[in-house]
């Protein structure tokens, strides 16, 4: 270098400094990584629990349709119109608890147990 060449900006380049530099970063890294638990499954127990609470809707609307179908038509056919519709809405909403019942307790007994079966 002559008196008249400009000073470098940047120092010389120095690749075992780098690689240095480059592995510890990495260290640091793999240190703050293995701290970090990884997240358990709260999805499955949440789709778990959106699927039974589908299946308690479904078992309480099918057995209120499948008891006022029944109380309509044998109130029309013997002629017992309001009550045979009533008597069988009680009784398709009285299955449907015991269904939502069934299928609640299900649930509740895989949950403790910790198995992944649906109902």
């Amino acid at each position: 270098m002559t008196p008249s060449d400009p000073t470098p900006r940047h120092p010389a380049a120095d690749p075992e400094a780098d690689r240095r530099r480059i592995d510890e970063l990495q260290a640091q890294l793999k240190k703050a990584r293995g701290t970090v638990e990884k997240p358990r499954a709260p999805a499955l127990v949440s789709h778990r629990q959106t699927a039974v609470a589908y299946r308690v809707l479904v078992d309480m609307i099918a057995g209120l349709l499948v008891g006022g179908f029944l109380g309509y038509w044998l109130g029309r056919w013997l002629g017992w119109a309001p009550y045979a519709l009533i008597g069988g809405l009680i009784v398709g909403f009285a299955a449907g608890v015991n269904n939502a019942w069934r299928a609640i307790r299900v649930f509740s007994e895989d949950a403790n147990k910790g198995e992944d079966r649906l109902p």
